[in-house]
Formats: C-alpha cells, structure tokens, sequence
C-alpha cells in the first residue's frame, strides 16, 4: 500500500515537473518575442505599454506565483524563507511594471477606457494589482497584525487576488494580440500561437496557487 502510494505521488511529481517546463518555454517564447520585437523598434507609443505589461505580468509575476511551488524546480531547493524574498520582490517588480504600463496607456489615451475587451480587461488588471500589491505587504506582515484579522485568513485573501489580478492581465494580453493592432503583419497563424502560449501560461501557473488555496480550505477546516 505504501509502495503503491509512493509510485502514484512519484509519477505525480513527475507530471507537475513537466508541466512546469512547458509552461515556462511558454513564458520564455511569449516575453522573448514581444521584447525583442518592442525593443528592436523603439519603445515609443503603445510599445512602452506592451513591453512593460507583457514583461511584468506574463514573466515577473508569473515567476512570483510559482515560487512556493513543488513543481517549480527553479526555487525547489530554495528555503521558505528565501522564496518569500524571491517572491515579494518579484511580485513588487512585476507588478509595479504592469501598473507603470498601464498608467503609461491611460495618459496616452487621456485617461479614457475604450470599448474594447482588451481596454476594460486591462483597467480591472491594474485596480486588481494595485489592490494586491497592498494586499501582499499584509500578507508579509501577518503574524503582525494577527490581532486584527487571522494570519491564515489573511494570506489567503492575497492569494486569491494575485490570481485573480494575473488571470485579468492574461485575458487582456490575449485579446491585446489582436484588438492593439501592434501584431499586425505577424501572420494570423503567429497570433493564435501566441494566444494559446499565453493561455496555457495562465492555466499551468494557476496550478501553484490552486494547491496553496486548497491546502489553506485543508487548515480551516481542521
């Protein structure tokens, strides 16, 4: 029984490592491209928005999610506590760069949201940053502020709105490849490669804070 168990969790941990290669050559092909490609011809325009939003929300912040990890042999060997320090100031570049990206938009567009799915999607990513990025600091200071609200409780909070704040920022990067008209002339076979790069970058790296959510529901309800 227990050799039994042991096979199946080994097999487990073999199926997650691999998951979290393909999921990283998707996060390298996607950042890659879209920074050679803003980079080689100037971040002007609506270029200095793709690269830092692409950049801080597609790697950065991506990266800061799967710190904590099993799967993610990047950090695997790390400490608790020095993937706390990796994570923290991942989160605080990645997410300064995607808030800096999109306040560059919303200057250049006079503070108005346009129509599109991509616009709108793009405003609720940087409120929901935002939001997290405060979110994040209670969670590094939860053992002080145990007196106000349940350390528990509270990283937990913080780890449902840096999902959610990631998973709005990758919907909007997937809209952003067809509704900027920045990837115009890449070829629509291009568009739907990166558009499925970015989607199962967003799914695979929901993996890391789905378990630390459920491991979370595990100690509430015990």
């Amino acid at each position: 029984m227990t050799v039994a168990k042991s096979n199946s969790t080994t097999v487990l941990q073999h199926i997650e490592a691999g998951l979290n290669v393909l999921n990283q050559l998707c996060i390298g092909f996607v950042t890659i491209w879209i920074c050679w490609n803003c980079l080689r011809t100037g971040l002007s325009g609506i270029r200095l928005h793709v690269w830092l939003v692409s950049f801080g929300f597609v790697f950065l912040m991506a990266e800061a999610m799967m710190c904590f990890y099993d799967g993610n042999w990047l950090t695997l060997r790390y400490t608790r506590k020095r993937k706390t320090a990796i994570h923290v100031v991942l989160q605080i570049l990645g997410g300064g760069m995607g808030v800096a990206g999109c306040l560059v938009q919303l200057i250049r567009d006079n503070w108005s949201i346009s129509v599109t799915t991509h616009s709108r999607l793009g405003f609720a990513a940087f409120v929901l940053c935002l939001i997290s990025l405060l979110s994040g600091l209670s969670a590094v200071l939860a053992r002080s502020l145990s007196k106000i609200c349940s350390p528990l409780g509270n990283k937990t909070f913080h780890v449902l709105l840096s999902m959610g704040a990631f998973v709005t920022a990758m919907l909007a990067q997937f809209y952003g490849y067809t509704q900027t008209g920045i990837f115009k002339g890449q070829g629509e076979d291009f568009v739907i490669l990166m558009q499925v790069a970015t989607l199962v970058s967003m799914v695979l790296t929901c993996i890391a804070p789905l378990k630390s959510l459920y491991q979370k529901a595990l100690s509430f309800a015990s």
